[in-house]
C-alpha cells in the first residue's frame, strides 16, 4: 500500500486544503481553526517540531522503559526485596520524565499537526503518559500498590493437596491424568484456592479502579480501558461478540455434548452428575493423551518446538547465542506460575517465562510465547522508538498461530502415528470453539464485574458458564473467577485473545496459500519479517492484516473454518 506525499502530506490534504484556502478568499464560508486552515510552512514546523520532540522523549524514555520491563521480568522469575526496590527505583525514574509539564505543554501545542493516522495516536498516547504522571500519579501509585500486594500474595502461595506441597503443574497434569474423582476433586479446589486468596482484595481492587475511571469521564474501568489502552468500541466488541456467539453457540452446544458422552462414560456416571473436578481429563481414545504419554521429558518439548521454528526459519539456538532472546523455561520455586513473554527491546532483547512439562499444552505455551519472541525481535531497529511496539491483538494472532501448529501441521509426525496425528488435527475445530465459548464467558464476566463489582462475582462467573459454555446449572458457586491472572495483571486484555483468533485464521489461510504447511517451509519468516514484524506500530492495526494478506480484516476465514466442522 502506497501512499503518495509531498514532504509530510498526504496529496489529498493539499487538496483540502486549497478548498478551505478558496472559500476562505471567496468568504463562502466563516474563519474557523482548523489545521486545513494553516499554510503548508506553518503545518510541515508543526510537523517537523513534533518528531524533533518525540525523540528527545524518546532518547530518555528508551534506557528507563528498558530497565522497567528487565526489573518486572526479575521480579517474575524471583521475587525479592532487592528486585522490589530495583524495580521502584525505576519506576520512579519513569515517573518523572512525565513530571516535565513544560514539555507536556508542548506537546498539547502540536495536537492540530498534520500527523498520520497512527502518528495521531502516537501523540494522543504520549499526552496521556504525561496526564496520568502530572494529573493522575498518586492515583495509579495507589493502584500499583494494591496490585502488586496481590501478585505478591499469588507469587508466594503454595499450593497442597492433603497437606503436601504441590506445583501448580503437578495439579494441572492430575486433571489431565486422573481417573480417581475423589483425588480431582481435591486437585481442582487446591487450584482454585488462591482465587479465594486473593477474591476478596481484587474486588477492592475493581472498585478502586471504577473510582479513577469515573474521575475521567468514564461509567467504569472497563470502558475506560478498553478505549485508552487499546482503541477499541465498547458497542463493536460487544456487537462482534455476540455475532460470533450466535454463528458458534450450536456448535458450543454440540461440542459440549460429545465431551460429557466421553466423561461419562470414563467416570460411570450420568452426564448429569458431571462436576467442575471431572472436565479436563484426557479420555482413553483422545489422541492428545497418546502424545503426553509419549514425550518423556520437559527437554524434549524444547527441542520439538524449536525444530518447528527452524523449519520455517527462525534459529532460536542463534537468537540464544546471541543473547536476543532469554529462556526460563521450567518450574522452581519463588517464580510466577504463569507463562509469558517480556518484549524487552525490539529487536534485541526478547524473554519467555515459562513452567514446561512433559505434555501437549506445555508445547502449545512455548511455541505460543516464541511468537511473540520471534514478533519482536523481528521489529526493525531503524524505525522511531514509539513505533518500535506491536499492537497487542496482532501479536496475540501470530502467538496463537504458533500455539496451534502441533495440531494443524506435522510438527509430531515422529511421535505420533499416522492415525493419531490426523485425528488430533480433526479435534483442532473443536477446540477452537471451545477457546471462543470461554473467551466470550471471560470478556463478558469482565464487562459485567467492572459494571457491578458488588454482585455475587462467584455467581456471575457461574451463570456465565452456563450461558456462554452451556455448562449445568447446578454446580457449586465458588471463586474460579479471581484464578484469571489477567484480571489482576492485564486487565481487558482478554478482548485481543479473542479479536485475535479472528486475525490469525486470516493471517494463517494467506501464509498457506503462499507457502503450504509454513513448517515445512523456511520462507515463513522471510514473508513474516518484511510484510509484518519490521513495521512495528509505524502502519494501523488494520492496515497491517492488509498488507500482510492482501485484503482487509474480516471474519470470513474464521466463521468458515468453524462451521465446516
Amino acid at each position: 500500500m502506497k501512499i503518495l506525499k509531498i514532504g509530510s502530506y498526504n496529496v489529498k490534504n493539499k487538496n483540502i486544503y486549497s478548498h478551505y484556502k478558496s472559500s476562505l478568499i471567496n468568504k463562502t464560508i466563516k474563519p474557523q481553526i482548523d489545521i486545513f486552515c494553516q499554510p503548508l510552512e506553518i503545518q510541515n514546523e508543526l510537523v517537523k517540531k513534533y518528531f524533533n520532540l518525540r525523540d528527545r522523549l524518546a532518547d530518555k524514555l528508551y534506557p528507563v522503559e528498558k530497565m522497567c520491563d528487565i526489573t518486572s521480568w526479575n521480579l517474575n522469575i524471583n521475587l525479592t526485596d532487592t528486585d522490589l526496590m530495583i524495580s521502584r527505583f525505576y519506576t520512579n525514574q519513569y515517573t518523572n520524565i512525565f513530571k516535565d509539564k513544560k514539555t507536556y505543554i508542548e506537546f498539547l501545542k502540536l495536537k492540530n499537526a498534520k500527523l498520520e493516522k497512527h502518528e495521531k495516536k502516537q501523540l494522543k498516547d504520549i499526552i496521556n503518559r504525561f496526564k496520568k504522571v502530572l494529573k493522575y500519579n498518586n492515583e495509579l501509585n495507589e493502584l500499583g500498590i494494591i496490585e502488586n500486594d496481590i501478585a505478591q500474595k499469588l507469587n508466594t502461595y503454595t499450593f497442597r493437596i492433603d497437606g503436601k506441597e504441590i506445583s501448580k503443574t503437578e495439579i494441572n497434569k492430575i486433571l489431565e491424568s486422573e481417573t480417581n474423582p475423589n483425588i480431582r476433586k481435591k486437585a481442582y479446589e487446591a487450584k482454585i484456592k488462591n482465587g479465594d486468596l486473593i477474591a476478596k482484595d481484587l474486588k477492592k481492587l475493581v472498585i478502586k479502579r471504577n473510582e479513577f475511571a469515573k474521575r475521567r469521564g468514564y461509567s467504569n474501568f472497563f470502558e475506560y480501558t478498553l478505549k485508552e489502552e487499546y482503541g477499541v468500541k465498547q458497542k463493536e466488541l460487544e456487537t462482534l461478540l455476540n455475532d460470533i456467539f450466535a454463528k458458534s453457540k450450536n456448535l458450543i452446544s454440540k461440542n459440549l455434548k460429545e465431551t460429557q458422552t466421553k466423561l461419562s462414560k470414563a467416570f460411570g456416571i450420568k452426564e448429569e452428575h458431571l462436576k467442575n473436578y471431572h472436565y479436563g481429563l484426557l479420555t482413553k481414545n483422545n489422541p492428545e493423551k497418546f502424545i503426553n504419554d509419549n514425550i518423556k521429558t520437559k527437554e524434549q518439548i524444547v527441542n520439538i518446538a524449536k525444530k518447528t521454528y527452524s523449519a520455517m526459519g527462525f534459529d532460536i539456538n542463534k537468537l540464544e547465542d546471541e543473547g536476543k532472546l532469554i529462556l526460563d523455561l521450567f518450574p522452581k520455586k519463588g517464580k510466577n506460575t504463569h507463562g509469558f513473554c517480556f518484549g524487552i527491546d525490539a529487536g534485541k532483547d526478547a524473554r519467555i517465562l515459562a513452567n514446561l512439562t512433559n505434555d501437549a499444552a506445555s508445547l502449545e505455551i512455548l511455541n505460543h510465547e516464541l511468537g511473540h519472541a520471534v514478533y519482536t525481535l523481528g521489529i526493525s531497529r531503524e524505525l522511531p522508538y514509539f513505533d518500535r511496539f506491536e499492537y497487542p491483538a496482532i501479536s496475540e494472532a501470530i502467538a496463537m498461530m504458533m500455539g496451534d501448529l502441533q495440531q494443524k501441521e506435522n510438527i509430531l509426525a515422529d511421535l505420533l502415528p499416522k492415525n493419531v496425528l490426523e485425528k488430533y488435527k480433526k479435534e483442532f475445530i473443536t477446540n477452537q470453539i471451545a477457546f471462543i465459548a470461554r473467551s466470550i464467558k471471560i470478556i463478558n464476566f469482565e464487562k459485567e464485574m467492572y459494571k457491578n463489582p458488588n454482585q455475587d462475582l462467584g455467581k456471575l462467573w457461574h451463570n456465565m458458564k452456563v450461558k456462554y459454555e452451556m455448562r449445568s446449572d447446578k454446580e457449586f458457586i465458588n471463586n474460579e473467577w479471581a484464578t484469571i491472572p489477567h484480571f489482576l495483571t492485564h486487565p481487558v486484555y482478554y478482548q485481543n485473545y479473542f479479536r485475535a483468533t479472528i486475525m490469525k485464521f486470516q493471517i494463517y489461510n494467506y501464509l498457506v496459500s503462499k507457502l503450504g504447511n509454513i513448517t515445512e517451509n523456511n520462507k515463513t519468516a522471510e514473508i513474516l519479517n518484511n510484510r509484518l514484524f519490521k513495521y512495528g506500530k509505524s502502519l494501523e492495526e488494520n492496515e497491517l492484516i492488509e498488507v500482510l494478506t492482501d485484503k482487509k480484516l474480516s471474519v470470513d476465514d474464521f466463521v468458515k473454518s468453524i462451521t465446516e466442522k
